[in-house]
């Protein structure tokens, strides 16, 4: 006999209430709204709240099921960040990161270009090598190198002073309210001007008599102390991780390794600026260039000046705001929000006048449509417990986004699509493609559980959705989930019935622009 167990039962029965809804035919705004309300009450997770907000093309809210109640958004909290920068910025916006040479000094000049050496991007980057073969994929210390050959081909020997200038942003590069007890793991990267592969370390390693061996670092550098305190495998036992030590750029090692690892283990830098000057500084000595000091800017230094020397990095908002709402990546959320702030106040981006920028763009797009009084932002990514927004304000702000012609199909096409890509790939799947596609950000910290986006249909209609889910037990994620999926579907059914808008159109929001990177 077979006996499953109690949480189990309850999801069980949940996915049957959720099936009998479903059945039942949405055939107005009215029916869609008992549909929700009905869902709600049956299928939510144990304990907790749980906001809807649904609103249609004329950004009407169709269902409100304490939408205007604040929330804590996790993740979702990046449509916020992200949606601002695209306004504030503009969608031809560029990154642009660059080497100067100004006598016998060399500058590295930060623009908060979350992408620098992001080794994701660097993996599908096509470049020509200098025989003129194409090449797809570089390494992060191969990119360095073009800066290499730049200084050296303007005839430099040698740098009495190589300067990283990381002003664009303040040197707080942690916020406030994040998990202490999670500083080292990669997803709490810390924030600087100049982010070099995603300031973080990464180690692979393999099985070997007393332990691991660690065959490979990136990025790859000699100064780099690392303590080996691994343990021969014992059983079924796998898995490595990383101390920070206090000593700058030093390293243990723990855990057991089974196997060989495809993937790295990764750990947050400490002071991730200088880690960079000094990488920088023993590639231009690997290289030729020999370098006699290494040095931050000064905060109240002048504005650099001299030639580039090397390519410019260069990389298009469409690419930066695709990997930050597909990927969920903090790192590039939080630089996005300091560099909101910069662009908004002339002064280094911070949280604080970052956060302030969102909110005022939020105020200037909606303020006229929706309560604003929950909207709290503190950070860019939903990292932080002590973000506050409604499931109403999401919904709203994504319409204002979604129908702007400008920049609408833009910022569509940087969301997960449901069934097919990022987060929510695995979800969605039993949504009729041909007809529906849904365009939606996740968002997950303990207790909190959120998706946001659009479902579109086939006959030009869309709706947005936000479904935020607060203080739940311990392992009522399913079901939150699951509530959220049939909501959606719901909401899919409902504009099924309504009549098509002019052409028919597809369902699809298009590709994002890829990323290029390169000299100019």
């Amino acid at each position: 006999m077979i006996v499953f167990p109690i949480h189990l039962n309850r999801c069980a029965h949940a996915l049957v209430a959720c099936v009998a809804l479903l059945a039942t035919t949405i055939a107005s705004a009215a029916d869609l709204a008992s549909t929700v309300k009905g869902l709600v009450n049956t299928s939510s997770p144990k304990k907790g709240t749980v906001a809807v907000s649904v609103r249609g093309d004329d950004a009407l809210e169709l269902v409100r099921i304490n939408s205007d109640t604040a929330m804590a958004p996790a993740s979702n909290e990046k449509l916020l960040t992200t949606g601002s920068a695209l306004r504030l910025f503009g969608s031809d916006f560029v990154f642009q990161t660059r080497l100067v040479r100004q006598g016998d000094r060399l500058i590295a000049i930060g623009d908060g270009d979350p992408s620098f050496a992001d080794p994701e991007l660097l993996s599908r980057m096509i470049h020509t090598d200098k025989d003129g073969n194409q090449i797809t994929g570089m390494t992060p210390e191969a990119l360095l190198d073009l800066w290499v050959q730049g200084a050296k081909a303007s005839g430099m020997t040698e740098c009495q002073e190589l300067v990283i200038d990381d002003r664009i942003f303040d040197r707080v590069d942690v916020p406030a309210g994040w998990p202490a007890d999670q500083l080292n793991e990669h997803y709490c990267a810390p924030v600087g001007g100049i982010t070099f592969h995603l300031n973080r370390l990464d180690l692979w390693a393999k099985p070997a008599d007393r332990g691991a061996e660690i065959f490979q670092i990136r990025p790859t550098n000699n100064f780099v102390s690392l303590i080996n305190q691994t343990k021969k495998t014992k059983g079924k036992d796998d898995g490595l991780w990383i101390q920070r030590e206090v000593a700058p750029n030093t390293f243990t090692i723990h855990g057991e390794c089974k196997k060989t690892l495809e993937e790295p283990v990764s750990i947050a830098l400490a002071n991730p600026s200088n880690f960079f000057a000094q990488l920088l500084a023993e590639r231009l000595t690997k290289g030729g260039i020999s370098v006699k000091s290494v040095r931050l800017a000064k905060v109240d230094e002048p504005v650099f000046k001299g030639d580039t020397v090397g390519p410019i990095i260069r990389t298009p908002i469409a690419t930066v705001l695709t990997r930050c709402n597909v990927d969920s990546q903090n790192l590039y959320a939080e630089c996005l929000l300091k560099r909101i702030g910069f662009v908004s106040t002339g002064t280094p981006g911070s949280w604080l006048n970052g956060s302030d920028a969102v909110e005022k763009c939020v105020r200037n797009r909606i303020g006229d449509k929706v309560n604003l009084a929950s909207l709290d932002a503190v950070d860019g990514s939903g990292l932080s417990k002590e973000n506050r927004v409604s499931a109403s304000i999401l919904s709203a702000w994504l319409n204002d986004l979604v129908s702007d012609e400008k920049i609408g199909s833009l910022f569509t096409a940087t969301l997960a699509v449901g069934g097919e890509s990022g987060t929510v790939k695995k979800r969605f799947r039993d949504l009729d493609s041909s007809k529906f596609s849904v365009h939606c950000k996740t968002g997950y910290i303990n207790g909190v559980c959120a998706l946001s986006g659009v479902v579109k249909c086939v006959n030009g209609h869309y709706a947005t959705f936000s479904v935020i889910c607060n203080g739940f037990e311990a392992g009522g994620v399913g079901k939150a989930k699951q509530l959220q999926e049939s909501i959606v579907k719901a909401t899919a059914q409902y504009l099924d019935t309504l009549k098509p808008v002019g052409a028919v159109v597809s369902p699809k929001a298009g590709d994002a622009p890829r990323e290029r990177l390169g000299g100019g």
